[in-house]
C-alpha cells in the first residue's frame, strides 16, 4: 500500500533557467518561477518527422495566428491551445511518476532534459507563449520504487478524482477531451538511464506511458465458442494478450506531441506497441 507520509507533489508551471532544477522544493510547493527562455532564431533541435509543415497562402487555407505563412490546422501550438479551450482548462501536461531514488542528481539531470523537449518543439510552430501553462506535476515518494504498474495506476486513478476539481475546477465525472487524466508516465531507473544515455541530437530512450483506464480483456463465452481469441503473447506482468495497459515511448515526443495526440482510447490503440518495443508519435 502506498502511504502519502512522504507523498511530495512537485509543479512546474514555467520553465527555469538552463531548464534546470536548482532546488528540491519541499512538500506541494513549487520553485519560484523564472521568465520562459528567449526565442530562438531556430528551434535547437528539429524533429526529422515533421516534413514540410511550412505552406504557402492559398484560398482555403486558415493562418496561424503564430505563424501566418503556415495553415492553423497545422500548426500543432494552435491545434493543443483550441483542445485546452474545448475544455476550458489552463494546465496542461502529462503526470510523471517518480519511481526511481538511488540518485537525486541524476533525476534532476532526467528532469531538465525530458522537459527541456517541449519548448524546442513549441517554437518550431511559434507556441512559447503555451510555456507559461504547461504543468508537468512530478509525484514522487520513495514507496513508488519498485512500485508494479497496477498500482500506479490506482494512485493515479485516485489523484485524477480530486485533481480535475483542484486544478480546473471541474466535477470528478467530467470527461476531458485532453488526456491529463488519462494517461500518465512513469520513470523507472531503466527509463532514466536510456534518457540520460541518449546522444544530445538522437531520439534514443524512452519512458513508459501508462493507460490509466486500461483493463484486461474478459472473454465471454461466446467469443471462445467463435474462436474469437488471439493467441496469447509471452506473459508481461503477467498479462498475455497483446495490449498490457502501457508501452514504452520515446521519451523525446511524449508531452508533445503525445499531449495534443493521446487523449482517448483510439488514440491509444492507435499508437500502442507492446514492449519491449519503442513506439513513437509521428
Amino acid at each position: 500500500m502506498i502511504t502519502r507520509k512522504f507523498f511530495r507533489t512537485t509543479r512546474f508551471p514555467r520553465f527555469y533557467s538552463q531548464f534546470a532544477l536548482s532546488t528540491r522544493p519541499s512538500v506541494i510547493r513549487s520553485p519560484a518561477p523564472i521568465s520562459r527562455p528567449p526565442r530562438l532564431a531556430k528551434p535547437a533541435y528539429i524533429p526529422p518527422h515533421f516534413g514540410n509543415t511550412i505552406t504557402t497562402f492559398s484560398t482555403t487555407m486558415v493562418p496561424s495566428k503564430r505563424d501566418p505563412t503556415m495553415d492553423a490546422g497545422r500548426n500543432a501550438a494552435d491545434r493543443l491551445e483550441a483542445l485546452l479551450d474545448k475544455d476550458g482548462f489552463k494546465k496542461w501536461g502529462f503526470v510523471i511518476y517518480r519511481c526511481t531514488y538511488q540518485n537525486n542528481s541524476d533525476w534532476e539531470n532526467f528532469i531538465a532534459r525530458f522537459l527541456s523537449a517541449v519548448p524546442d518543439y513549441l517554437e518550431f510552430y511559434s507556441g512559447l507563449d503555451l510555456l507559461d501553462t504547461f504543468t508537468p506535476t512530478v509525484l514522487e515518494d520513495p514507496s513508488f520504487e519498485g512500485a508494479t504498474v497496477a498500482t500506479l495506476r490506482e494512485h493515479f486513478n485516485q489523484w485524477a478524482k480530486t485533481s480535475l476539481k483542484e486544478e480546473q475546477g471541474v466535477a470528478e465525472d467530467y470527461h476531458a477531451c485532453t488526456g491529463r487524466y488519462r494517461f500518465f508516465i512513469m520513470v523507472d531507473q531503466e527509463a532514466m538511464e536510456s534518457v540520460l544515455s541518449a546522444p544530445e541530437d538522437d531520439e534514443i530512450g524512452f519512458v513508459r506511458v501508462v493507460y490509466a483506464e486500461w483493463e484486461p480483456d474478459v472473454l465471454d463465452e461466446e467469443d471462445i465458442a467463435n474462436g474469437d481469441v488471439s493467441e496469447p503473447e509471452e506473459p508481461l506482468d503477467g498479462c498475455t494478450q497483446n495490449d498490457v495497459g502501457w508501452m514504452k515511448m520515446c521519451w523525446r515526443w511524449v508531452e508533445l506531441p503525445g499531449f495534443h495526440k493521446m487523449r482517448e482510447w483510439d488514440d491509444w490503440e492507435a499508437y500502442y506497441v507492446r514492449p519491449p518495443e519503442i513506439g513513437d508519435i509521428p
